[in-house]
């Protein structure tokens, strides 16, 4: 298979006067055309690091970069620009010309690439409409909310048809609805023109509503990739089971807790804590969701478990049902609790 952009061996250091930070580390990574792909790490992980190498504005200190098959290390400085052209880019600060109107900002790239000024208008009207914003074109940055400002950003990366749309935290700034609404939008961008999306995010929730690909950036390290349905089923990295799980930062310490944090306590707390050993994280398949597996599986052991948390989530499109259980403390039990689940298609993982 011809992959659109391919990282091999990638290594971005950083030096100062005193010491050198190893930023990323054997970075290998092959995005398809026309797919959207996920890069998702927490602060500090060196996601924004490697988006910058994707077009050269970071220089890799080792490895490469390929797009539709050049070596970007091998390009003159004229055929990197000219490559960046296909090549469009979205922050999550908009990075928008506050003292020129959304029309004029979004003709800017085509002016500077030598297009008409009419020729620039016209298509900046034409991606006006695509983003829901066309009544807007007069209107300056400083007038429109932040969904709107990213709307104008998303219109001014599209100016030059570029290919491939890197979109760094580009919702981290954003509510919730607006950033649903923004999702929708490159989604509906992805299907009508084909475009390559990359995007850059530590938000999980944003891989699984919209990415069909995904990697786990950690501490400058690649500790997962695959598809967003196998990781959400099957995540094999302690980074991607504390992001999935807890939502939470893979490095971050959980806080202890006392008595007063939970709603037992005493004699009551000790006996749960007896009673459950082992904690499992199960998913649901499309036809596992509609029986009450957990239900029958309590009937038939006639033994209870206890429902530490229960979800729903959107993963690339499907709602997925996703519980946390805690089982009893017979381990014989235990494995014959799983196989149970596993029979009636329940994808198990220990937590």
């Amino acid at each position: 298979m011809d992959y659109l952009v391919e990282v091999q061996g990638l290594r971005k250091v950083f030096h100062t006067r005193d010491s050198e930070l190893e930023a990323l580390s054997d970075i290998n990574l092959k995005v398809e055309a026309g797919d959207i792909y996920g890069i998702i790490g927490m602060s500090g992980a060196g996601k924004s690091t490697l988006v910058r190498c994707l077009n050269y504005l970071e220089v890799p200190t080792e490895g490469r970069v390929l797009i539709e098959g050049q070596d970007l290390r091998d390009l003159s400085p004229k055929d990197l620009r000219k490559l960046r052209g296909n090549i469009g880019m979205i922050f999550q600060g908009f990075n928008l010309l506050m003292q020129k109107s959304v029309i004029d900002n979004i003709c800017f790239p085509l002016l500077i690439q030598g297009k008409k000024k009419e020729e620039a208008r016209e298509r900046a009207r034409e991606l006006l409409k695509i983003v829901d914003l066309a009544e807007k074109e007069k209107a300056f940055p400083a007038q429109l909310s932040g969904g709107q400002k990213q709307r104008v950003a998303i219109a001014r990366a599209l100016a030059s048809h570029p290919r491939i749309l890197l979109c760094d935290e580009a919702t981290s700034a954003l509510d919730p609805q607006t950033t649903a609404s923004i999702l929708a939008l490159l989604k509906k961008i992805n299907e009508e023109t084909g475009i390559t999306i990359i995007i850059i995010t530590h938000q999980m929730s944003v891989v699984q509503e919209i990415c069909k690909h995904v990697a786990i950036i950690e501490k400058g390290h690649l500790v997962e990739d695959g598809t967003v349905e196998e990781i959400f089923t099957h995540p094999k990295s302690h980074a991607a089971r504390r992001m999935l799980i807890e939502g939470k930062d893979p490095d971050e310490q959980l806080p202890e807790t006392g008595p007063e944090d939970n709603p037992l306590s005493g004699p009551e707390r000790e006996m749960e804590l007896l009673h459950e050993k082992r904690r499992i994280r199960i998913v649901f398949s499309k036809n596992s969701s509609f029986e009450p597996v957990i239900g029958n599986m309590v009937l038939h052991f006639g033994i209870p478990v206890n429902i530490l948390k229960a979800d729903t989530r959107d993963v690339a499109g499907v709602a997925r049902g996703e519980m946390i259980l805690g089982l009893p403390d017979d381990a014989v039990l235990q494995e014959q609790m799983i196989t149970y689940l596993k029979e009636h298609e329940l994808a198990v993982e220990d937590v």
